[in-house]
């Protein structure tokens, strides 16, 4: 692995940081803030799936270019092992997000307003507390892929510093 390998997998792991961080911290507050729940709910909706496709692409493009470089160098899969599993996961719960969980939040969010139009107060707090519950463990999964991020960050980090003159060359070794 050559410094520019590196610093392209060291640039998509910032970004998977970078971009959790940003909506997590400063967009989704500063939009709650500023807008009716409703309003803020359905620009998030808009927001979300660029956010979690982005996020699985980045880490199937790390997966790749580890799987890439293993054909030159059989061990790295190994020495990588855990920072592999952490990318997997991180794959696995932002196809969780896209697919399933945001479809089935925005179908309960949109089935709420609906019955807060039509005055139907029971089917309206039902589907609140679907959506609480939805929104709960999206929130959950979000701070996990934070740590996973973290830790891929460090990981890799980690690898690099152990192994400088065989993964930071400028031959493309």
């Amino acid at each position: 692995m050559n410094s520019y390998v590196a610093f392209f997998i060291l640039l998509l792991i910032s970004l998977l940081i970078g971009s959790n961080t940003f909506l997590s911290f400063v967009v989704a507050p500063v939009i709650f803030s500023n807008f009716d729940k409703i309003t803020a709910g359905g620009i998030m909706q808009l927001i979300f799936p660029y956010y979690f496709k982005i996020n699985w692409v980045l880490g199937i493009v790390i997966y790749t270019v580890i799987g890439v470089l293993s054909l030159k160098d059989k061990y790295i899969v190994k020495r990588l092992k855990w920072f592999l599993v952490s990318v997997g996961a991180l794959v696995i719960l932002n196809m969780a997000q896209d697919r399933a969980i945001f479809p089935m939040a925005k179908s309960t969010q949109q089935g709420y307003i609906e019955a807060v139009q039509q005055n139907q107060t029971q089917k309206a707090e039902a589907l609140h507390s679907q959506f609480s519950t939805l929104h709960g463990i999206s929130s959950v999964i979000n701070l996990i892929t934070l740590g996973l991020e973290v830790l891929l960050l460090y990981n890799f980090l980690n690898f690099i510093y152990k192994n400088p003159n065989e993964y930071l060359n400028q031959k493309g070794g």
